[in-house]
């Protein structure tokens, strides 16, 4: 039966293979230029047009029945599949002729550099836009809301600099937004998910910039399952992130920032995680309903201005006294003990 099976599924394989269409005409065109665009790149031996453009190196999916392509992958990462590539030069704007493009991925390429090029708009069927740990420069740009089938933005790790725009809160399906360790500076723009699909979770990764001002206050209606924004200089509260209808909410980081407000009358929801309010501001004391948190393996509240006994029981014993450190009187274990 086994061999039988095998035989089936190689059977299945060639059949597909070769009944697969060849690459479309328009998107062959629009690749080669594409290559062609760099100061210098690693394709120009493999993109050859006297060849198939579905079959170069692992960058380029095609749909079987169409030959269009919908998937294009540039990666270096070493936990991605594919042949390793350089590209020295700025993102060319023949990719917004590949009409069919679902997801376009550039990452770990630091000689990849210059602006965001205002031709991926043309993209109508894009789902995900991820460009990371590039030299790509600039501002996030506004036009990015034209993509009105976005689902997950990831420019982490890039060297953009200016101020979110609010207009990609007009994107109904965005969920994922990462705009991780650049250099961007302002405030946290309140429109942000207020379009969103009210059936989608939300990912926000915003850490490592130079944002300021307050969390909107708009996020604690947000569906959040994890929200990252640490290492920013962000103030005022930021309990209303947590509660016990936030039943998706999984992970929160908000160390070092200047974030301010009452530890003390927040409450849990039962998914959370992880969570890390260290290094900010954050007064009153540690509630005991976190003890009864089964899901909890990371509670980190040190350089803070807490007081009151530590709680005990449930994961609390998997945390040593550096979680608790450098606040302003906390007690219990694994700090000395409360003075009776």
């Amino acid at each position: 039966m086994a061999l039988a099976t095998i035989v089936l599924l190689l059977l299945a394989i060639f059949f597909f293979s070769s009944s697969s269409a060849q690459c479309h005409d328009r998107d062959k065109k629009a690749l080669l230029a594409f290559k062609d665009s760099f100061l210098s790149t690693s394709l120009d031996d493999t993109w050859l047009e006297s060849t198939d453009c579905c079959s170069w190196d692992g960058h380029v999916l095609c749909d079987k029945d169409t030959g269009r392509v919908y998937y294009l992958q540039f990666s270096n990462d070493k936990f991605s599949p594919g042949v390793r590539v350089s590209l020295n030069g700025s993102i060319p704007a023949a990719v917004g002729d590949l009409s069919a493009l679902e997801v376009l991925m550039f990452s770990d390429l630091p000689a990849l550099v210059g602006p965001i090029p205002p031709q991926l708009t043309k993209l109508k069927k894009l789902l995900t836009l991820s460009i990371i740990r590039t030299g790509v420069s600039g501002p996030v740009p506004p036009f990015l809301s034209k993509l009105s089938s976005l689902r997950q933005l990831d420019l982490g790790g890039n060297a953009l600099s200016g101020t979110i725009p609010p207009s990609l809160g007009s994107l109904t399906r965005l969920t994922y937004i990462g705009l991780y360790d650049n250099q961007l500076t302002g405030t946290i723009p309140a429109s942000l998910y207020s379009k969103l699909n009210k059936k989608y979770v939300a990912y926000l990764q915003l850490f490592g910039n130079r944002l300021t001002g307050r969390i909107p206050s708009s996020f604690g209606s947000v569906d959040f399952s994890q929200i990252d924004l640490f290492d920013n200089q962000l103030t005022g509260d930021a309990s209303f992130l947590l509660g016990k209808s936030k039943t998706n909410l999984e992970i929160v980081n908000l160390t070092r920032n200047g974030l301010e407000f009452d530890f003390s009358k927040v409450e849990f929801p039962e998914s959370i995680k992880r969570l890390d309010i260290s290094r900010n501001k954050i007064y009153g004391s540690i509630p005991d309903q976190i003890t009864q948190l089964r899901n909890l393996f990371w509670f980190d509240v040190s350089y803070n201005r807490l007081c009151g006994k530590i709680p005990s029981g449930g994961s609390f014993p998997l945390f040593d006294k550096k979680y608790y450190a450098h606040n302003k009187c906390l007690c219990g274990a694994p700090l000395q003990p409360c003075k009776k």
